[in-house]
Protein backbone atom coordinates (compact mmCIF):
# COMPACT_ATOMS: atom_id res chain seq x y z
CA UNK A 1 0.00 0.00 0.00
CA UNK A 2 0.93 3.41 -0.84
CA UNK A 3 0.91 6.49 1.97
CA UNK A 4 -1.41 8.66 -0.34
CA UNK A 5 -3.99 5.00 -0.56
CA UNK A 6 -3.86 4.77 3.53
CA UNK A 7 -4.40 8.57 3.59
CA UNK A 8 -7.49 8.87 1.78
CA UNK A 9 -8.79 5.10 3.29
CA UNK A 10 -8.50 7.10 7.14
CA UNK A 11 -9.46 10.65 6.20
CA UNK A 12 -9.55 12.72 9.06
CA UNK A 13 -8.66 9.43 11.17
CA UNK A 14 -5.09 9.80 13.20
CA UNK A 15 -3.30 7.54 14.39
CA UNK A 16 -1.73 7.24 18.03
CA UNK A 17 2.46 6.85 17.32
CA UNK A 18 2.51 6.85 21.50
CA UNK A 19 0.38 3.70 21.15
CA UNK A 20 2.21 2.09 18.56
CA UNK A 21 -0.66 2.44 16.13
CA UNK A 22 1.19 2.36 12.91
CA UNK A 23 0.02 0.27 9.59
CA UNK A 24 2.19 -1.88 7.40
CA UNK A 25 3.07 -0.39 3.93
CA UNK A 26 5.63 -2.74 2.27
CA UNK A 27 3.50 -5.69 0.21
CA UNK A 28 6.73 -7.97 0.08
CA UNK A 29 7.06 -7.74 3.76
CA UNK A 30 3.11 -8.59 4.42
CA UNK A 31 3.39 -11.64 1.86
CA UNK A 32 6.73 -12.97 3.51
CA UNK A 33 5.02 -12.58 6.69
CA UNK A 34 2.45 -14.17 5.75
CA UNK A 35 4.35 -17.23 4.40
CA UNK A 36 6.14 -17.80 7.51
CA UNK A 37 2.51 -19.11 8.65
CA UNK A 38 2.28 -23.20 7.96
CA UNK A 39 1.15 -26.49 9.02
CA UNK A 40 -2.38 -25.26 9.98
CA UNK A 41 -4.00 -28.42 10.48
CA UNK A 42 -7.62 -27.38 10.91
CA UNK A 43 -7.06 -23.90 8.24
CA UNK A 44 -7.63 -21.28 10.79
CA UNK A 45 -5.84 -18.27 11.55
CA UNK A 46 -6.09 -15.94 14.19
CA UNK A 47 -5.05 -12.13 13.40
CA UNK A 48 -4.44 -9.64 16.41
CA UNK A 49 -4.43 -6.12 15.10
CA UNK A 50 -5.01 -6.74 11.03
CA UNK A 51 -5.14 -3.18 10.45
CA UNK A 52 -5.95 -2.30 7.14
CA UNK A 53 -5.84 -5.74 6.28
CA UNK A 54 -1.99 -5.88 4.09
CA UNK A 55 -1.33 -9.01 5.44
CA UNK A 56 -4.88 -10.94 6.29
CA UNK A 57 -5.06 -10.79 2.43
CA UNK A 58 -1.95 -12.98 1.29
CA UNK A 59 -3.28 -15.11 4.42
CA UNK A 60 -6.41 -15.45 2.51
CA UNK A 61 -4.98 -16.06 -0.76
CA UNK A 62 -2.84 -19.04 1.04
CA UNK A 63 -6.54 -20.02 1.45
CA UNK A 64 -6.89 -20.08 4.79
CA UNK A 65 -9.66 -19.22 7.53
CA UNK A 66 -8.80 -16.13 8.91
CA UNK A 67 -10.51 -14.30 12.19
CA UNK A 68 -9.13 -10.85 13.37
CA UNK A 69 -9.55 -9.18 15.73
CA UNK A 70 -9.64 -4.96 15.85
CA UNK A 71 -10.01 -2.84 18.45
CA UNK A 72 -9.96 -0.01 16.09
CA UNK A 73 -13.79 0.25 14.87
CA UNK A 74 -12.86 2.53 12.02
CA UNK A 75 -10.44 -0.36 11.04
CA UNK A 76 -13.47 -2.60 11.75
CA UNK A 77 -15.79 -0.71 9.25
CA UNK A 78 -12.81 -1.39 6.68
CA UNK A 79 -12.65 -5.13 6.82
CA UNK A 80 -16.08 -5.72 7.12
CA UNK A 81 -16.56 -3.76 3.87
CA UNK A 82 -13.59 -6.05 2.78
CA UNK A 83 -15.48 -8.90 3.72
CA UNK A 84 -13.21 -10.44 6.32
CA UNK A 85 -14.44 -11.33 9.27
CA UNK A 86 -13.44 -9.38 12.25
CA UNK A 87 -14.19 -9.37 16.02
CA UNK A 88 -14.40 -5.84 16.84
CA UNK A 89 -12.38 -6.52 20.61
CA UNK A 90 -9.33 -5.87 22.24
CA UNK A 91 -7.45 -9.04 22.68
CA UNK A 92 -6.34 -8.48 26.12
CA UNK A 93 -10.25 -8.46 27.05
CA UNK A 94 -11.23 -11.34 24.16
CA UNK A 95 -12.81 -14.31 26.20
CA UNK A 96 -10.75 -17.38 24.70
CA UNK A 97 -13.01 -19.54 23.44
CA UNK A 98 -12.02 -23.35 21.86
CA UNK A 99 -13.94 -21.94 18.32
CA UNK A 100 -10.59 -19.58 18.51
CA UNK A 101 -8.16 -20.35 16.12
CA UNK A 102 -4.64 -22.22 17.32
CA UNK A 103 -2.35 -20.23 15.16
CA UNK A 104 -1.90 -16.54 15.77
CA UNK A 105 -0.28 -13.93 13.31
CA UNK A 106 -0.16 -10.05 14.34
CA UNK A 107 1.40 -6.77 13.97
CA UNK A 108 0.91 -5.87 17.40
CA UNK A 109 0.39 -2.27 19.09
CA UNK A 110 3.97 -1.43 20.47
CA UNK A 111 2.27 -0.25 24.05
CA UNK A 112 0.65 -3.97 24.72
CA UNK A 113 2.86 -5.98 22.68
CA UNK A 114 4.63 -7.72 25.66
CA UNK A 115 0.91 -7.86 27.26
CA UNK A 116 -0.42 -9.52 24.30
CA UNK A 117 2.96 -12.40 24.37
CA UNK A 118 2.10 -12.82 27.68
CA UNK A 119 -1.42 -13.65 27.53
CA UNK A 120 -0.74 -16.09 24.61
CA UNK A 121 1.76 -17.57 26.92
CA UNK A 122 -1.04 -17.84 29.87
CA UNK A 123 -2.90 -19.47 26.98
CA UNK A 124 -0.76 -21.97 25.21
CA UNK A 125 -2.57 -24.75 25.65
CA UNK A 126 -4.73 -23.13 23.08
CA UNK A 127 -2.34 -21.05 21.19
CA UNK A 128 0.46 -23.57 20.12
CA UNK A 129 1.95 -21.21 17.36
CA UNK A 130 2.39 -17.52 16.51
CA UNK A 131 4.03 -15.51 14.15
CA UNK A 132 4.52 -11.67 15.45
CA UNK A 133 5.47 -8.28 14.40
CA UNK A 134 7.14 -6.60 17.47
CA UNK A 135 9.76 -4.11 18.89
CA UNK A 136 13.52 -5.58 18.08
CA UNK A 137 14.17 -4.81 21.93
CA UNK A 138 11.26 -6.82 22.87
CA UNK A 139 12.47 -9.85 20.71
CA UNK A 140 15.55 -9.48 21.77
CA UNK A 141 14.56 -10.11 25.44
CA UNK A 142 13.01 -12.89 24.51
CA UNK A 143 15.52 -14.81 22.59
CA UNK A 144 18.41 -13.36 24.65
CA UNK A 145 21.51 -15.37 26.13
CA UNK A 146 23.33 -15.86 29.13
CA UNK A 147 25.42 -13.20 29.80
CA UNK A 148 23.55 -10.28 28.25
CA UNK A 149 21.95 -7.50 29.64
CA UNK A 150 18.71 -8.03 27.85
CA UNK A 151 18.94 -11.71 29.41
CA UNK A 152 15.73 -11.85 31.74
CA UNK A 153 12.64 -13.86 32.99
CA UNK A 154 11.00 -13.06 30.03
CA UNK A 155 13.97 -14.90 28.24
CA UNK A 156 14.22 -18.14 30.49
CA UNK A 157 9.90 -18.63 30.55
CA UNK A 158 9.92 -18.32 26.76
CA UNK A 159 12.85 -20.00 25.79
CA UNK A 160 11.31 -22.58 27.85
CA UNK A 161 8.22 -23.11 26.14
CA UNK A 162 8.86 -22.20 22.89
CA UNK A 163 11.21 -23.06 19.98
CA UNK A 164 11.10 -19.20 18.73
CA UNK A 165 13.52 -17.67 16.47
CA UNK A 166 13.81 -14.09 14.85
CA UNK A 167 13.18 -14.24 11.52
CA UNK A 168 14.31 -10.60 9.96
CA UNK A 169 13.84 -7.13 11.13
CA UNK A 170 11.74 -4.34 9.41
CA UNK A 171 12.59 -0.78 8.96
CA UNK A 172 11.13 2.28 10.39
CA UNK A 173 10.20 3.01 6.46
CA UNK A 174 7.71 0.31 6.13
CA UNK A 175 5.27 1.62 8.02
CA UNK A 176 3.39 4.24 8.37
CA UNK A 177 3.85 6.58 10.05
CA UNK A 178 6.78 5.82 10.75
CA UNK A 179 7.78 4.70 14.62
CA UNK A 180 10.73 5.73 16.82
CA UNK A 181 12.27 1.72 16.97
CA UNK A 182 13.39 -1.34 14.10
CA UNK A 183 10.64 -4.22 14.22
CA UNK A 184 11.39 -7.64 14.48
CA UNK A 185 9.48 -10.51 12.82
CA UNK A 186 9.71 -13.31 15.46
CA UNK A 187 8.17 -16.74 15.10
CA UNK A 188 7.43 -19.02 18.10
CA UNK A 189 5.83 -22.98 18.31
CA UNK A 190 5.22 -24.36 21.52
CA UNK A 191 7.50 -27.15 23.24
CA UNK A 192 4.75 -30.85 23.68
CA UNK A 193 7.14 -31.57 26.40
CA UNK A 194 9.13 -28.17 27.95
CA UNK A 195 11.99 -28.99 30.23
CA UNK A 196 10.17 -28.05 33.51
CA UNK A 197 6.84 -27.62 33.86
CA UNK A 198 6.84 -23.99 33.98
CA UNK A 199 3.46 -23.11 36.76
CA UNK A 200 2.88 -19.81 38.39
CA UNK A 201 5.75 -21.28 41.14
CA UNK A 202 8.21 -21.60 38.45
CA UNK A 203 7.90 -18.29 37.03
CA UNK A 204 7.49 -16.28 40.49
CA UNK A 205 10.66 -18.08 41.15
CA UNK A 206 12.65 -17.15 37.99
CA UNK A 207 11.32 -13.57 38.49
CA UNK A 208 12.61 -13.63 42.23
CA UNK A 209 15.94 -14.71 41.16
CA UNK A 210 15.89 -11.60 38.45
CA UNK A 211 14.38 -9.25 41.14
CA UNK A 212 17.62 -6.72 41.92
CA UNK A 213 20.25 -7.85 38.43
CA UNK A 214 23.29 -6.36 40.34
CA UNK A 215 22.65 -8.60 43.48
CA UNK A 216 23.33 -12.14 43.66
CA UNK A 217 21.45 -15.50 43.91
CA UNK A 218 21.86 -15.20 47.98
CA UNK A 219 21.02 -12.06 48.15
CA UNK A 220 17.48 -12.35 45.93
CA UNK A 221 16.78 -15.83 46.83
CA UNK A 222 16.16 -14.48 50.51
CA UNK A 223 13.14 -16.56 50.86
CA UNK A 224 13.98 -19.44 49.96
CA UNK A 225 15.32 -22.14 51.59
CA UNK A 226 18.76 -22.66 49.61
CA UNK A 227 20.50 -24.84 51.84
CA UNK A 228 21.48 -28.17 49.51
CA UNK A 229 22.35 -25.94 46.62
CA UNK A 230 24.76 -27.03 44.10
CA UNK A 231 24.71 -23.88 42.39
CA UNK A 232 27.05 -21.09 43.78
CA UNK A 233 24.96 -18.45 45.17
CA UNK A 234 27.27 -15.76 44.90
CA UNK A 235 26.53 -16.10 40.65
CA UNK A 236 24.43 -13.22 39.40
CA UNK A 237 21.09 -14.99 37.90
CA UNK A 238 22.43 -13.30 34.43
CA UNK A 239 25.20 -15.77 34.63
CA UNK A 240 23.26 -18.80 34.77
CA UNK A 241 22.25 -20.90 31.47
CA UNK A 242 18.50 -22.26 31.15
CA UNK A 243 19.62 -25.48 32.26
CA UNK A 244 21.11 -24.10 35.35
CA UNK A 245 18.15 -22.41 36.50
CA UNK A 246 15.93 -25.00 36.23
CA UNK A 247 18.33 -27.74 38.41
CA UNK A 248 18.60 -24.56 41.23
CA UNK A 249 14.46 -24.55 40.57
CA UNK A 250 14.67 -28.31 41.77
CA UNK A 251 16.88 -28.39 44.09
CA UNK A 252 15.17 -25.49 46.35
CA UNK A 253 12.19 -27.58 46.03
CA UNK A 254 13.23 -30.96 46.35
Amino acid sequence: MKVEEIKSILGDKYLSKSEGQVLLLDENIAKKIANLVNCVEDGKVLEIGPGLGIITKYLIKKEYKVITVERDRDFCKYLNYKGIDVINEDFLKLPIAESLPEVVIGALPFSISIKILLRLKDYRNHFKKWVVVIQREVAERLTSKPNKKSFSSLSVIFQILYNMGIEFDISQSSFFPEPMVTSTVLKASIYENPIVEVTDKFEKFVQAIFRFRRKTLKNNLFDYNTKNVSISLSRRAESLTIGEIVKLYKEINA
